[in-house]
């Protein structure tokens, strides 16, 4: 029953990769995916492509070729921080992925502009305050991070469930959860309000 299932939305990062071959890891996860040999609880319901250190032009590049194996599998591919890209028509792109402080430095106009050009808007958040505001300037869901100790954010205080449910009890949309989460943990995070959870470096290392 896919009902059950927790929704997963994949982070990339593609210095984690074996020769930071992106293409190749995403092929790997998606058809092992496919083929029921990982992530048996989940539903991938996006890849958000975030390689943060790349210019426009490589990253466009890169866009080109995750496209089609996203297409593949009908997984929906979220574009990262380049919400001025120029793309060409014939890419069905699912949604947009901003900073908070990118998306709430947008001049209203742009911000309409992406509102009715894709269907998701994510933004990572890191306070309630934070959330309720996105909330007011149109995005679709957030991420709220890091939950539990990651390896990325070493020295951060992890921010626990409890921030979970304050979100959850202050926000109407859905709210994604990143940092450390796991397949064990993945449950808890569900069931204290979060809509889904975000998976990076257990996926790019797999």
């Amino acid at each position: 029953m896919i009902e059950n299932k927790i929704k997963l939305n994949i982070i990339t990062n593609r210095k984690l990769c074996e020769n930071e071959n992106l293409e190749k890891q995403i092929e790997k996860i998606f058809s092992a995916y496919k083929r029921k040999i990982i992530l048996e609880d989940f539903e991938i319901v996006a890849l958000t492509l975030r390689e943060k250190d790349l210019d426009k032009n490589e990253y466009l590049k890169l866009v080109e070729k995750i496209y089609p194996i996203c297409q593949k599998y009908r997984i929906d591919l979220i574009l990262h921080q380049n919400y001025d890209l120029n793309l060409d028509e014939k890419y069905n792109i699912g949604g947009i992925h901003l900073s908070y402080e990118i998306f709430k430095s947008l001049n209203k106009n742009i911000r309409e502009e992406l509102i009715k050009k894709y269907k998701k808007i994510g933004v990572s958040i890191h306070s309630i305050d934070e959330a309720k505001e996105v909330e007011m300037l149109g995005a679709t869901y957030i991420v709220a991070g890091h939950i539990f100790e990651t390896d990325c954010k070493k020295d951060l205080e992890p921010r626990g469930l409890k921030f979970i449910q304050e979100l959850s009890s202050t926000l109407t949309i859905p709210i994604f959860v990143i940092g450390g989460m796991n397949q064990e943990n993945s449950h808890l995070v569900i069931n204290s309000g979060a809509f889904g959870v975000c998976m990076m470096s257990s996926l790019m290392r797999y």
